[in-house]
């Protein structure tokens, strides 16, 4: 089996070989730096796709219910119509709070390590801070470096939680779509 990287590819065993002779992300500060690009960038995709679907859906259900009138009768169609409403609402309104929340504990922790190391907020401004840095252990920078990887990592596990309740949230919208066809006696 190969595996693709950005210099060519590599078979399983040369994978293997160099991840034995490479340092864990802990010891060099290349290592942490690189996984925490990747963590930092690996996040954009899953939330243009879940915004997408929420938008979507939104679109699709405010389109159908204008486009296909239902009359609601007592019965079963009926309920099981405005179940599956609901439930694609709720699907909805969860990706969207996930998408929101996502990025929160990394933009405390990233705040929180520009507040340390005296960064401007803005930094494209020309001056830089007047006051006098703190020397920082190294065990203090590698204990703020885990905790910025550990916010990304914990960004993107909401990122793919959101991508999961939006595959859900489509699920759903294909199956109130069809109900509501039933339910118009188009079907």
């Amino acid at each position: 089996m190969t595996i693709g990287t950005g210099s060519g590819l590599l078979s399983t065993s040369e994978t293997e070989r160099s991840m034995i002779e490479r340092p864990s992300a802990g010891d060099a500060p290349e290592d942490t730096l690189r996984e925490m690009a990747e963590m930092l960038r690996d996040a954009r995709p899953g939330m243009l796709v879940s915004g997408i679907t929420v938008a979507a859906v939104t679109v699709g259900v405010a389109v159908e219910t204008v486009a296909v009138p239902v009359k609601l009768h007592a019965g079963v169609g009926t309920v099981i119509y405005l179940g599956l409403l609901a439930v694609v609402a709720l699907c909805v309104i969860r990706t969207a709070i996930l998408m929101i929340v996502a990025g929160r504990p990394l933009m405390d922790q990233l705040g929180e390590l520009r507040r340390l190391t005296g960064a401007p907020v803005d930094p494209k401004v020309p001056w830089t801070p007047m006051r006098r840095l703190p020397v920082m252990s190294p065990r203090a920078v590698g204990e703020r470096a885990q905790a910025v990887l550990a916010a990304a990592h914990f960004r993107n596990s909401r990122i793919h939680l959101a991508l999961t309740w939006a595959t859900f949230a489509i699920v759903c919208f294909c199956a109130w779509s069809l109900a509501l066809l039933i339910l118009a006696g188009r079907i």
